[in-house]
């Protein structure tokens, strides 16, 4: 079992490396059919040798010295996948500064009323037992954060891999705008992977074309978006429905006499990241960085950002209960697979996503961000009674 895990584990890396790449799409298909060859072949070679030797002793296992050699390699990285998935459980915390976490579920197929999956493919996934790819999570956050009085209540909705495919109707993604807008919003997030197909282009102005904020709604791209071939028609449909690209520059906020910077990272699919500057022209009291994927987060560490939300991962889509996500497409595998995280200074919200290239999703629902900022100025402790200030 202990090389069992090491071999799995190898594997799920070499997947999580492959597909944090900008490679064609093509050639990423191709290495998903490969390496699920890869991890099966020690079940059926196991399945054979119980049918036909009634023997898991290791000298049946390793016959080969090919076979002895991996095998042996595999033990040690068994033992480390472990000792890795131990440590995560006992050791990793949500950060101090998220003061509350709650979720809230919407089974949008009994709210609808109304079938929501269309293709054959899509109905049979749906059939799966478990399937949650239709059930919405509400992950409403309080974050106390050291900003300026001004943006105490201040609260930000983040969405992130819509995924239109066509696979799951309009009004799903029609119901979790509306639920974005109930929250009204000072600032709305969309962190890519919008359109998949060009026949779900004209959908973007009955979807995201219609979330409201006070301060605006920001998106950059993700790599499923680069299979609409025309990249300006896309962005300039965004940009009719009246969303802002948060790539290539920096956008000043102001709001309640405080500066609030954002800008966008699209690495490695699109390269604007490459032309923004290294700070805004002006002072900020708050710097938020929009990026598709988690592994811009040494970018942003660099670029000394306080907030960073991101997607992409899906939280592994199909997660095993306790044990959590095994492959995540990134470079840090499934570190940051979803959550929260405080690394260094920089707080990074990674989402799970409202949708995926398939409508499956196991132990990793769909999730709409909901925040509220709270200033932890106004919460110091008084200097006469050391209480907190309400």
């Amino acid at each position: 079992m202990i090389g069992f895990i090491g071999h799995t584990g190898l594997w799920c890396v070499l997947f999580n490396q492959i597909h944090a790449t900008a490679w064609p799409r093509s050639t990423r298909k191709f290495s998903e059919k490969t390496i699920l060859l890869a991890v099966l072949l020690p079940v059926v070679w196991v399945a054979v040798l119980l049918v036909f030797h009634q023997s898991l002793a290791f000298d049946t296992l390793a016959v080969h010295p090919i076979t002895f050699y991996y095998f042996s390699l595999c033990i040690p990285l068994g033992i480390y996948f472990i000792g890795r998935w131990i440590w995560r459980k006992l050791a990793v915390r949500p950060p101090g500064v998220v003061v509350e976490s709650k979720t809230e579920w919407i089974d949008l197929k009994t709210e609808t009323g109304s079938p929501l999956l269309h293709g054959r493919l899509a109905n049979l996934l749906g059939s799966i037992p478990f399937n949650e790819a239709l059930k919405l999570t509400r992950q409403r956050m309080i974050w106390e954060l050291d900003v300026p009085e001004a943006l105490d209540g201040f609260k930000i909705c983040h969405l992130s891999d819509l995924h239109f495919t066509g696979q799951i109707d309009i009004q799903y993604f029609q119901y979790v705008v509306e639920e974005a807008n109930r929250f009204q919003p000072d600032l709305i997030f969309v962190t890519g992977d919008i359109v998949d197909k060009i026949e779900c282009i004209d959908w973007i102005k009955d979807t995201i074309g219609n979330l409201r904020s006070r301060l605006g709604v920001y998106y950059v791209l993700g790599n499923h978006d680069r299979r609409i071939k025309n990249e300006q028609q896309l962005r300039e449909r965004i940009a009719n429905a009246g969303l802002i690209q948060a790539s290539s520059q920096w956008h000043e906020v102001q709001t309640g006499g405080a500066t609030i910077h954002i800008t966008g990272n699209e690495l490695p699919w699109y390269l604007d990241a490459e032309s923004v500057p290294l700070e805004p022209r002006s002072s900020s009291d708050l710097k938020i960085l929009l990026s598709h994927s988690p592994d811009q987060l040494n970018w942003a560490l660099t670029r000394k950002f306080n907030l960073m939300f991101a997607g992409h991962t899906h939280g592994g889509q199909i997660a095993l209960p306790f044990f959590g996500a095994l492959v995540a497409p990134s470079k840090y595998g499934v570190l940051y697979a979803s959550g929260t995280f405080q690394i260094d200074n920089l707080l990074m919200h990674v989402s799970r996503g409202i949708s995926g290239d398939e409508p499956v999703r196991i132990c990793s629902p769909p999730e709409l961000g909901l925040i509220t900022i709270q200033s932890s100025r106004l919460r110091q402790p008084t200097a006469s009674t050391g209480s907190k200030l309400t």
